[in-house]
C-alpha cells in the first residue's frame, strides 16, 4: 500500500522531558494554558480510557449488573457502564455518571451515528440505541482504535474485544468530563507508538521515518511494532471542547436522528438490515470502511459484479458503489439495501397515458414492446398517445434502476397490472372491457386466471344487455333464492335474469359455485332467445365426451360450437362439467357478441342497448 511521507523535526530529549515535568507540575497547581503530560495518571485521557478497556479485557473482568470495578472473589467485576466508571474511579477522579444513557448524554458533548462513520479517536464511547429512541441507550463500550471496541457485555459472556462493525454499535460519543485528547504528535498507547494529526490518529503513512500501519501503530521495517521512543512523545493534550470544534467544522454532524440522520441527502437507497458493512471493494475480504445501521440513507451508483454474498438463504454477486451522507465511499452488497426509487405509476384519460414517479419525472424510461426498460429506452417527457399495449417503466438515477412497473392499457383507458398485451387472451379482454361486458376486480387487477362463478356470469349477461337492471326485484310471483341476500352485489342482475328466462327459479342458486361450461352455453342460448337473436346453425358431429354432456344442455352446447362461440378443449372433447377462467370467458363473450349479436341484424334494431361498464 502506498504510504505518504511526512517528515517532522526531531524532538530534543532534554527539552521534551522538561516539558513533561513542567506540565505535570502545572496540572497539580491547576494553572491554565499549560499542556498536560501523556503519562500523568491522575489526568483522564482518551488514550488512558482505551487502555483501561484493553487492560480489563486482558485481566478477564467478569460481568456483574451494577458492578463498578470492585473485586469479587479475586476478580474485578462491572457491567458495561461500570467498566467506564471504573477508569475514572481508579484515577480518583469523580464526575463520571453511572448508567449507559447518563454517561452518553451527560458526560459527553458530541455525538454521531455510526452511519456517518467513526472518527479515528481512541477512547470514544460507543453505544447501542434503544429501538425507536433518540437518546436512550441499552449498552455502552469503549473504542480502542483499529475499528475495535472493548466492553463488559453480559452474564456468561463478560469482557468482549472485537470489531465495531460486527457489534452493532449505533452511535459514538466524545467524553467531556475532564478527559483530554491528543492534538498532533507521537503518543504512547498499548505499549506502542501512535501518531495524531489534527485530533485523529494516522494510518497508512510514513512519518519521521516510521511506517504507520492500517491499525495506527508505528512499525519497523519487518512489520513488527516499533518500540516506544520516549524522546519523541508529545505532551500536547487538549480539552474535549477543542476536539468538538474541530469535528463540527470537518463534516461531523454532532447529532443523530435514527429515523432520518440526513433528511436533505439526495439518496436512492437505505440499508435494509440491522448492521451492514461498507467495504473498500466489492468483496467480503476487502477492508471495512464503516458499519451502517438499518435505515441509513445511501447514494448508490451503477451496480457491479463482485464476490457472492448470501443473506437469509439468498445469494447475489451484485454490489453497489455507495456514498454516505458524510462522503464516505465504498461498496455494499445488493442484499443489504433497499432502493428508495419508487416504481412509476400510470394513469389514462382514454386518449393518452401519463407516467409519474414522485420527484423523479426526469428519470423515467419506458417501453411499449414488452422489453425491459433501461437508459436506452424512451425517456418519458410528456403523455404518450398509445393505447392497446403494455407499458413497462422504471426510474433510473445515477445508474441505479428502481423497480419496474407494468401497466396494460385497454382501448378505453382502463389499466390492469396483472397481465400483458402479449398474453393470448389480452385482445379478448380488451374488447370485453371496452364493450362493458367485463370490468376489473379492483386495485388495478383483472384476475384473468380466476374461475368464473354463477353469480359473476349473471352479471356478465346483465352487462351484455346494456339495460339498467337496478329496479329488478324478486317478489310474490318469483320468490327469491334461499341462498341469495337482497344485499348481494348480483341481486338485481339475478332478479333480471330470472324474469328474462335466463335463470330457472329454484330453492337455491349456489352463487359462488364455478359455473360449468355446459351451463354457460345454456344461459347464452336463453339470453339469445330473450334478445331475439338468431342462433340457427347446423349442430355438427358430437364431441368425443358427448355422454358427459347433460341431456338438457346438448342442444345449447352444439349450437354455440356451430356459431363459433365455444370450442373444445382438445382431442374433440368439450369438458362440459369443467369451468372457465375469466380470460377464457372474455374470449367466449367476445365471440358471442361478434358472431351472434352483431350478425343477427346489421341495422341494430333488435340488439340490446349499448353495453355500459
Amino acid at each position: 500500500m502506498f504510504k505518504k511521507q511526512i517528515q517532522r523535526p526531531a524532538h530534543k530529549p532534554l527539552i521534551r522531558r522538561f516539558a513533561l515535568l513542567l506540565a505535570a507540575f502545572a496540572c497539580c497547581l491547576g494553572l491554565p494554558g499549560w499542556n498536560y503530560g501523556a503519562k500523568a495518571a491522575e489526568i483522564p485521557t482518551n488514550l488512558g480510557l482505551a487502555q483501561h478497556g484493553i487492560k480489563a479485557y486482558n485481566e478477564g473482568w467478569q460481568y456483574s449488573y451494577g458492578g463498578k470495578g470492585e473485586t469479587v472473589g479475586g476478580v474485578r467485576v462491572s457491567d458495561c457502564a461500570g467498566l467506564i466508571y471504573a477508569y475514572f474511579s481508579d484515577l480518583g477522579v469523580g464526575g463520571c455518571m453511572g448508567g449507559a444513557t447518563s454517561q452518553a448524554t451527560q458526560n459527553c458533548i458530541f455525538t454521531g451515528g455510526m452511519s456517518e462513520g467513526l472518527p479515528r479517536i481512541h477512547g470514544l464511547a460507543l453505544t447501542i440505541l434503544e429501538p425507536g429512541a433518540t437518546d436512550d441507550y441499552s449498552h455502552i463500550g469503549i473504542y480502542i482504535g483499529n475499528n475495535e471496541s472493548c466492553e463488559n457485555s453480559d452474564y456468561g459472556t463478560n469482557m468482549v474485544r472485537g470489531s465495531v462493525f460486527r457489534r452493532g454499535w449505533t452511535t459514538w460519543h466524545l467524553f467531556d468530563n475532564g478527559v483530554l485528547y491528543p492534538r498532533s504528535g507521537w503518543y504512547e498507547f498499548d505499549g506502542k507508538m501512535v501518531h495524531y494529526t489534527d485530533y485523529e490518529y494516522d494510518v497508512d503513512l510514513v512519518i519521521d521515518g516510521y511506517t504507520i500501519g492500517s491499525d495506527g501503530f508505528a512499525q519497523l521495517a519487518d512489520g513488527t511494532p516499533a518500540p516506544v521512543d520516549p524522546s519523541m512523545l508529545s505532551s500536547e493534550f487538549v480539552p474535549a471542547s477543542e476536539v468538538k470544534e474541530w469535528l463540527s467544522t470537518h463534516g461531523w454532524s454532532g447529532t443523530y436522528n435514527p429515523e432520518d440522520p440526513s433528511p436533505d441527502f439526495d439518496h436512492n437507497a437505505r440499508v435494509s438490515v440491522s448492521s451492514a458493512l461498507l467495504r473498500s471493494q466489492p468483496s467480503t475480504d476487502s477492508s471495512i470502511v464503516l458499519t451502517l445501521s438499518q435505515g441509513t440513507p445511501l447514494r448508490l451508483g451503477a451496480p457491479v459484479q463482485g464476490a457472492s454474498v448470501t443473506v437469509g438463504g439468498t445469494s447475489s454477486s451484485l454490489w453497489y458503489p455507495a456514498e454516505t451522507a458524510h462522503g464516505q465511499t465504498g461498496y455494499i452488497s445488493s442484499l443489504l439495501v433497499s432502493l428508495t426509487l419508487s416504481a412509476p405509476s400510470f394513469s389514462c384519460d382514454g386518449e393518452s397515458v401519463t407516467i409519474q414517479a414522485v420527484g423523479m419525472e426526469d428519470n423515467i424510461y419506458y417501453t411499449t414492446d414488452g422489453s425491459q426498460p433501461d437508459e436506452n429506452s424512451y425517456p418519458y417527457v410528456s403523455p404518450v398517445y398509445e393505447l392497446n399495449c403494455t407499458y413497462k417503466a422504471v426510474v433510473i438515477k445515477d445508474g441505479v434502476a428502481g423497480p419496474v412497473a407494468t401497466a396494460t392499457v385497454m382501448g378505453n383507458g382502463a389499466i390492469f397490472t396483472d397481465f400483458t398485451y402479449s398474453d393470448w387472451f389480452a385482445q379478448s379482454v380488451d374488447k370485453a372491457v371496452c364493450l362493458g361486458i367485463f370490468s376489473g376486480t379492483g386495485q388495478g387487477s383483472f384476475s384473468p386466471k380466476n374461475k368464473l362463478t354463477r353469480a359473476q356470469f349473471v352479471k356478465v349477461l346483465a352487462n351484455l344487455s346494456g339495460q339498467d337492471v337496478s329496479g329488478y326485484e324478486f317478489g310474490d310471483d318469483i320468490p327469491a333464492f334461499e341462498d341469495v341476500s337482497s344485499s348481494a352485489y348480483y341481486y338485481h342482475e339475478l332478479a333480471w335474469a330470472v324474469r328474462a328466462g335466463i335463470v330457472t327459479p329454484d330453492s337455491k342458486f349456489r352463487p359462488n359455485d364455478e359455473i360449468p361450461r355446459e351451463q354457460m352455453c345454456t344461459m347464452l342460448v336463453r339470453y339469445a332467445r330473450y334478445a331475439d337473436l338468431n342462433t340457427n346453425a347446423a349442430l355438427g358431429e358430437p364431441f368425443a365426451d358427448d355422454e358427459e354432456i347433460s341431456s338438457w344442455a346438448k342442444d345449447a352446447v352444439y349450437r354455440m360450437r356451430s356459431l363459433g362461440v365455444v370450442n373444445g378443449v382438445g382431442e374433440n372433447r368439450f369438458n362440459p362439467k369443467g369451468s372457465s377462467d375469466r380470460a377464457a370467458a372474455c374470449t367466449m363473450m367476445v365471440n358471442f357478441y361478434e358472431k351472434v349479436i352483431s350478425l343477427t341484424d346489421t341495422s341494430g334494431d333488435n340488439l340490446p342497448a349499448t353495453p355500459v361498464k
